[in-house]
């Protein structure tokens, strides 16, 4: 689960404002609800959401997510668990999920991961970058005649390979850092 507030709204907005019809759910530490979504009755839409994620995303600005208590997604998504949604696109069910990975990187991860024996059918991924929140969003779909466990595993397997990544980018990211900070102290 993912601890910081401001990236876990980073994650699933991007994810809603790239799946037609879905919602996000945002319920204030007051108890208040709010609706974001692409219906005009909403009480923020995904570009406003987003604006204010990008604003909140510097270091200078306060983080406008201290007031949200809990996130939840509804409408044409529903969440299934380890970070992948549920929802369909023309009837095609699909799964969906959100990485902070660039959609190079994705694209690479994907052309390389191992689904041999998972489906006999051509899979479909495609990739939605959002370069304002900084996450790509990854739509995987087989056709009409596929099973959900087959789609379940065929997502999960992306998402881990992209989790993995994420993972080393961010050890790679933290050792340079302490190295830095070796080499400092060393010096004097």
């Amino acid at each position: 689960m993912i601890e910081n507030k401001l990236e876990q709204l980073r994650l699933i907005t991007a994810l809603g404002h790239a799946t037609h019809g879905s919602a996000i759910y945002l319920t204030s530490k007051d108890g208040k609800n709010y609706l974001v979504s692409d219906h005009a009755s909403s009480d923020f839409s995904f570009c406003e959401i987003r604006r204010m994620i990008s604003i909140s995303s510097c270091p200078s600005r306060p983080d406008f997510t201290s007031w949200i208590d809990t996130i939840s997604v509804g409408g044409s998504i529903e969440y299934s668990g380890g970070g992948i949604y549920r929802s369909k696109q023309n009837d095609i069910p699909i799964r969906v999920f959100s990485t902070l990975l660039r959609p190079e990187m994705v694209f690479d991860l994907l052309d390389s991961v191992d689904i041999d024996g998972v489906s006999p059918m051509p899979v479909d991924a495609i990739l939605n970058p959002d370069p304002i929140l900084g996450v790509t969003t990854i739509t995987i779909s087989v056709d009409t005649s596929s099973e959900e466990s087959e789609l379940d595993e065929l997502a999960l397997i992306a998402y881990s390979a992209c989790l993995v990544k994420e993972m080393s980018l961010s050890l790679k990211k933290h050792q340079s850092h302490v190295s830095s900070d070796n080499d400092e102290n060393s010096i004097r």
